[in-house]
Formats: C-alpha cells, structure tokens, sequence
C-alpha cells in the first residue's frame, strides 16, 4: 500500500494531509525519515512509525479500549456543555470511527468502553446479552434498613409497568453501595435509588462484565487485551 494512503488508513487525515505530511519529512519508518509517499509499505515491514515525532501504534483490526472517565465530560461526539471523552483519546481515533460502548451521564465516572466494531457495540448493548455493570454509588442518606432489599426485589420507575431489579447490592459503608445492573435503561442506577427511597450523590462505574477498571488513573485509556476481548466472546486481530 502507498505510504499516504496507509496514512490515511491509520486516521492522519485526508489523502493531501497525509501526502504533505511525508513530503514536510514528518514521517519516519523504522528510524528513517520517509522520502517517497508513493512508496509501497505492509504493516509486516513497519516496526517503528513516527508522525510528527509521536510513536504510533499500527491499527491492522477493529480497536478496543478501556477509558477511566472523569466527571464533567460528555459520551458524545457532539457534546454541548461540557468536553467529550473523545479528546482523552488520541485524535487520530476520531477518524478511525471509534465510539462508546453506551454511555455515562456527565457526572457519572469510570469504566467505559470505546471501539470501531459495529458487532461489539451491538452485542454489549444487546439486552439479551445481560452484560453486568457495576457501580460503586455514594448517597446523598445512610443506607435505610430496607434500602437493599427493595433494591433487590425491584422497584417501579416512572413510566415502567414492571419492576426493575438489581443483580446485587453490597453496602460499603454508612452512605455507599456497590450495584450490579443487567438492563441498561436511561439513568437506570439514579431512578432505581430515588424510588427506593434514596439518592445518588456521586456514580463510578467498577467494571463491566468481567473487565475491571482496575487501577487506571483518570483520564487515561489502554487496549483490551485478548483475554478482556475473549471474556465478551470476541478475539483481537491477528
């Protein structure tokens, strides 16, 4: 494949962006800077890519990743008041296709999932996947005697016409819960405490399904890994 068309492939732009990229000799191949953007180049041929004197990683498959999200950016790609979580990522992303996994509220913080794989989107989100989430909800009330259980045997939200249950409910500490969820109806955490009696203060998404947000700081992102990929029924790119 031509350098300004592999480029274009791995999301550095237009075609001419990408053409004057390697003609202003801010392309380098495995440490030499790349002359000829006509020249034919396989990922197998290219161990090290440097553009604009940032490494990049070649993108031979559908990407997946994991984001910590910070409270105070909005899951879109057209956010309104506040920044999206798309610029946490690197911006050659936003050409490569890449999108959430669903959503998290504004304010609501931690794991969330972002991939170019239209199957992956659609399986995660599917409710017959009953894919688990878990939240770690800090309230605004001590947790009443019959918090748990009126949790757990479900509750009536606004305009349901059947009680929605959580998968499991473990309280933390005098004002904090821990909450797994298989639906993924629209502020679903939020309404199924406010009819039981209570309220959320602060949202953090623990992990989903069995990928753990783990130990990655704010703000930052990395690749699933292939046993994180299997976990959902799905494998990385050879």
């Amino acid at each position: 494949m031509e350098l300004y068309r592999l480029l274009q492939q791995q999301g550095f732009g237009s075609r001419k962006e990408c053409r004057k990229m390697v003609e202003y000799g801010l392309v380098e191949i495995n440490g030499a800077v790349a002359e000829d953007y006509r020249q034919d180049w396989t990922p197998a041929e290219i161990d090290e890519l440097v553009v604009d004197g940032e490494p990049w990683e070649l993108q031979t498959g559908p990407i997946y990743v994991m984001l910590h999200k910070p409270d105070g950016y909005e899951t879109s790609h057209k956010p309104m008041h506040h920044p999206s979580v798309y610029t946490l990522l690197p911006w050659q992303f936003a050409n490569l296709g890449i999108t959430a996994v669903g959503r998290l509220d504004v304010d609501t913080t931690g794991l969330l999932l972002l991939t170019n794989d239209g199957q992956f989107v659609h399986a995660l989100s599917s409710p017959k996947r009953h894919v688990a989430k878990c939240y770690e909800v800090t309230l605004k009330h001590p947790v009443a005697d019959g918090l748990v259980r009126h949790l757990l045997a479900g509750v009536f939200l606004k305009d349901d016409n059947e009680k929605i249950a959580a998968d499991h409910v473990e309280v933390m500490d005098e004002i904090t819960i821990r909450m797994t969820i298989t639906q993924g109806k629209y502020h679903q955490v939020k309404r199924m405490v406010a009819a039981a009696g209570n309220r959320v203060l602060d949202l953090h998404r623990l992990s989903l399904g069995t990928v753990l947000l783990g130990d990655l700081d704010e703000g930052q992102w990395r690749y699933l890994d292939a046993a994180e990929l299997a976990s959902f029924g799905f494998a990385p790119a050879e």
